[in-house]
């Protein structure tokens, strides 16, 4: 599955809304219920999906979804190890 379509997979399933209303520039406060905490949640979330570990800092600092879906992808990059197990 491409990066983009999972993280849209993950963030719909979080916030219980159809990918298909979602783009790279969807925001925060496009999405009803999408707050710090709810972030938080949504960050595990693809952390879980992906099996992967996103720098804290950078996952917090996203602007939008395309940011979202870029940190990812460089997450998952050549020569980034993710998580084992």
């Amino acid at each position: 599955m491409a990066v983009a379509a999972g993280v849209l997979e993950v963030i719909g399933v979080t916030f219980r809304c159809p990918a298909s209303s979602l783009s790279r520039a969807t925001v925060a406060e496009d999405i009803d219920g999408w707050d710090s905490l709810s972030h938080a949640v949504l960050i595990m979330r693809i952390e879980q999906h992906f099996r992967v570990r996103l720098d804290a800092g950078a996952a917090f600092d996203v602007d939008n979804v395309g940011a979202l879906i870029d940190l990812v992808a460089a997450s998952i990059a050549p020569g980034v190890h993710p998580i084992t197990g």
